[in-house]
């Protein structure tokens, strides 16, 4: 076959190759126990080329895990601080490719930057799909001892500018509240409940699907004194429940 038409096969087979839709993949990782994986999220990590990731470290260090090779697939960071040059790099790369969305851990787009991609798919009218799995919200939900059918998740609250409209929100909320917090403000969290006059329930659930996972729930005078007495460990990842029980 002669070069010419080499290039003119390659043409025909680049213009069948746009005609197929591309999908992307929002798989969902594990968030502390390794054993939390699907077999559908196994599938796609060996056969994607190409992930966008929350930190490609981690990522690569899970295909280590369960023994995918990765050296040949690429891999590209996806953070809060992303630029927007580089964000309408990766609108490029998912218009034309088969696309893995890998957060840190848990599930992409959940509080995490994952969700600005998600954003870039609905405005390019691109198919994806979601795959269910890992997250540390539904087994707190789940483990909480009201009735949780309905309820109000607020992701992490801000750290500084809105955090005391948002606590507000939450002690008049009737509904059982969700959040995550970071280990360096739960404590304080807490005691801001308490300063804004809240004297319902509180529920810790500390290090899910981890090896010391922890799961309190008590007023929160005592979650107060538990915190005091190091009963609560101020260590790892926290999934709060907020309920306030005279509402």
């Amino acid at each position: 076959m002669s070069r010419q038409q080499q290039n003119y096969f390659g043409k025909i087979l680049e213009y069948l190759n746009g005609l197929i839709q591309k999908m992307i993949s929002i798989i969902p990782t594990p968030i502390g126990n390794t054993e939390d994986i699907t077999l559908r999220a196994l599938r796609l990590m060996k056969e994607l080329d190409i992930f966008l990731c929350e930190d490609t470290r981690t990522s690569k260090k899970l295909f280590k895990i369960y023994e995918i090779d990765y050296s040949k697939k690429k891999f590209y960071s996806i953070t809060s601080f992303t630029s927007k040059g580089k964000l309408e790099f990766y609108e490029k790369l998912l218009k034309e490719n088969n696309v893995g969305i890998l957060s840190e851990a848990g599930s992409p787009g959940l509080s995490d930057p994952g969700k600005s991609i998600v954003k870039i798919l609905w405005e390019n009218k691109l198919e994806f799909e979601v795959l269910p799995g890992s997250n540390a919200l539904i087994p707190a939900v789940v483990a909480a001892p009201m009735d949780s059918s309905e309820f109000l998740y607020m992701g992490f609250l801000p750290t500084k500018k809105g955090r005391q409209t948002k606590i507000k929100k939450i002690i008049n909320s009737k509904k059982p509240v969700f959040l995550y917090e970071s280990v360096h403000r739960i404590y304080k969290l807490i005691l801001q409940l308490k300063e804004n006059g809240f004297e319902g329930n509180i529920g810790i659930f500390r290090e899910i699907s981890k090896m010391h996972e922890e799961k309190i729930y008590d007023n929160i005078d005592n979650i107060i004194e538990k915190f005091k007495s190091g009963k609560i460990k101020e260590k790892g990842e926290f999934v709060v429940c907020i309920y306030n029980i005279t509402s």
